[in-house]
C-alpha cells in the first residue's frame, strides 16, 4: 500500500505545482486587437548647469575687496538710475509723519504703496488729518500727470509732479538716494502734507 500511495502523492504534489505556476502567452502585435506600446528606458547624460553673468557686468574674480565694493555700489546706483528714468516704479513706505512735526508712525503692512506708472498714479497710502491726527487711507488712481520734473544730483534723484483725483489737487516730491536706496516721498494733499520714508521697487 505504501508503494501504491507514493506515486499518487507525487502526482498530487506535481499537480499542485503545475496549478500554482502562472501561464504566459506570448503573442505578436499583429495578433493582438489592441496595439501595445513598448517602453524602452533611455539613460541620458547628466545636465550641467552653468551660471552666466549679464552682458553689462564685469568679472569680479580678480578685483580686490575695495574694488568689488565700489563696483557693487556703482551697479546699485545704476539700478536706481534705471528705475527713476523708466518712470514706472512703486514706492513702498515703512514710516509716515504729518508735516510739520507730526507723530512718526511705522508702517508694517506691505500692501501700502505709491505707484508712478507711465500714464497714471496709483495711491494706496495711510494718511492723517485733523488736530487729533486721525489715520485713514488714500485709495485711488489718478491721471494724467502734470509738471513732471527730474533732477539728477551727485547722491541721487529728485522727482516732482502734480496730479488730480477729481477736483482734489495733489503734489508729490520724491528724493531718491542712489547710495542707500532710501526714498522720501513728500505728498501734499488737500488736507495735509505727509512725509513717507521707504524704498523704490520695479
Amino acid at each position: 500500500m505504501k508503494f501504491l500511495c507514493l506515486p499518487g502523492a507525487v502526482l498530487l504534489a506535481a499537480g499542485a505545482v503545475f496549478a500554482q505556476t502562472p501561464e504566459f502567452s506570448i503573442g505578436t502585435a499583429a495578433a493582438d486587437s489592441v496595439p501595445q506600446t513598448t517602453v524602452v528606458p533611455v539613460q541620458e547624460a547628466p545636465v550641467h548647469i552653468v551660471e552666466h553673468t549679464t552682458v553689462y557686468e564685469k568679472p569680479t574674480g580678480r578685483m580686490t575687496r575695495p574694488e568689488r565694493r565700489a563696483y557693487r555700489a556703482e551697479r546699485y546706483a545704476a539700478r536706481i538710475d534705471s528705475l527713476v528714468q523708466s518712470r514706472n516704479y512703486l514706492f513702498y513706505p515703512n514710516s509716515m509723519q504729518q508735516q510739520p512735526g507730526g507723530l512718526m508712525r511705522s508702517i508694517y503692512a506691505d500692501y501700502f504703496y505709491f505707484g508712478l506708472l507711465t500714464d497714471r498714479v496709483e495711491v494706496h497710502l495711510p494718511t492723517e488729518t485733523g488736530v487729533t491726527q486721525y489715520v485713514w487711507t488714500l485709495n485711488f488712481d489718478a491721471g494724467p500727470i502734470r509738471d513732471y520734473r527730474t533732477v539728477h544730483t551727485q547722491y541721487g534723484w529728485g522727482v516732482s509732479f502734480a496730479f488730480n483725483d477729481g477736483d482734489d489737487a495733489y503734489r508729490a516730491e520724491l528724493a531718491v538716494s542712489t547710495v542707500t536706496g532710501e526714498t522720501i516721498l513728500l505728498l501734499t494733499t488737500p488736507d495735509a502734507t505727509m512725509r513717507y520714508v521707504g524704498w523704490l521697487w520695479d
